[in-house]
């Protein structure tokens, strides 16, 4: 893409958000007390996300996705498309975004500000069900995509339960009628994740993540170096009831590996990698990446069956370090 045509894309973009800004002038947060969004602003945010996250990849400028993401979201994709610079200079590798349809929408009701509700979207060409989070900090602002984990269509996701129209909200640290509270569940799935034997890997599922996870770690200890994988989770700031009495949770997990590698001893990394992208062909110095994942989790009723487990996650690398040792969360 042409430097003007990248231009054109973002005043676009920018063209296109602003022009979505005509809302309310801003309220003291002791005077909301409402549902977050209606179908309108819902269906204009979504159409305003898929538009600016298309130009940003196209583009390969982190600058357009500010404008529509923030958070753990943002950091993930400003990651992606990091690498995909590192790996190609500015030419546009096609980034695979693709069009969803909304399926549902859930909106709680809130005494404060941040607004926010949740969204499930169908991505047929990619086979996944998007769940995800839209928020706002104050009346004047813009929506903002901040969770976006996803399940393959055929998961079984359990159903939200609402109060009418309004969606039931659970405190991160209220574990009353759940096998455990929505934060404990996901530091214990972040220290399973850190150590099989840890005395918590017995209170979560070893689900296809962890699997997928340690299968991965696994393969990336190369000849000629000492490699280390350390998890930790992020505070729960969303989690929601469901039909049968559990709770949906959205969190988000820091995960690092890192190399620390034999004087002399170089390694080799495929060539669309993100290894390669930030640590060169070959490496030849040890050093440390750092990932978000954000993870869909379903914490059971105590009365229920089964132990919290993840079914739904979106991550990616988002920066990395040079280091003769291997840093820790």
């Amino acid at each position: 893409m042409t430097a003007r045509a990248r231009l054109t894309a973002v005043v676009g973009v920018l063209a296109l958000v602003a022009g979505c800004g005509a809302i309310p002038m801003e309220k003291s947060s002791t005077e909301v007390s409402k549902i977050a969004a209606n179908h309108t602003e819902i269906d204009r945010t979504y159409r305003n996300l898929e538009k600016a996250r298309g130009a940003a990849f196209t583009a390969l400028d982190p600058d357009i996705l500010a404008l529509v993401e923030s958070g753990s979201v943002l950091a993930v994709d400003g990651g992606a498309i990091d690498v995909a610079k590192r790996l190609n200079g500015n030419a546009s590798t096609g980034s695979g975004i693709s069009a969803a349809q909304v399926e549902d929408v859930y909106t709680p009701r809130l005494s404060e500000y941040p607004l926010w509700y949740l969204a499930i979207a169908r991505d047929e060409a990619r086979g996944v069900r998007r769940i995800q989070i839209f928020e706002r900090e104050t009346s004047t602002d813009r929506w903002e995509l901040t969770a976006t984990p996803e399940a393959l269509i055929s998961t079984v996701l359990p159903v939200p339960k609402t109060s009418g129209d309004e969606l039931e909200t659970v405190d991160p640290d209220d574990g009353t009628a759940l096998v455990a509270s929505p934060g404990d569940a996901l530091r214990a799935y972040a220290a399973a994740l850190g150590d099989p034997q840890s005395p918590d890997a017995g209170q979560v599922t070893a689900d296809s993540f962890v699997t997928q996870m340690r299968a991965q770690a696994a393969g990336l200890a190369k000849p000629g170096t000492t490699f280390a994988r350390t998890w930790a989770s992020q505070p729960v700031e969303h989690a929601v009831r469901t039909e049968d009495g559990g709770a949906l949770v959205f969190g988000t997990l820091m995960r690092q590996d890192g190399w620390v590698l034999t004087p002399g001893a170089t390694v080799s990394w495929p060539a669309d990698s993100e290894q390669r992208a930030y640590f060169g062909e070959p490496m030849a110095r040890s050093g440390v990446l750092r990932y978000y994942h954000q993870v869909l989790m379903y914490v059971p009723p105590t009365d229920g069956v089964g132990l919290p487990r993840v079914l739904a996650q979106y991550g990616g690398v988002i920066d990395s370090e040079d280091t003769a040792g291997i840093a820790t969360p």
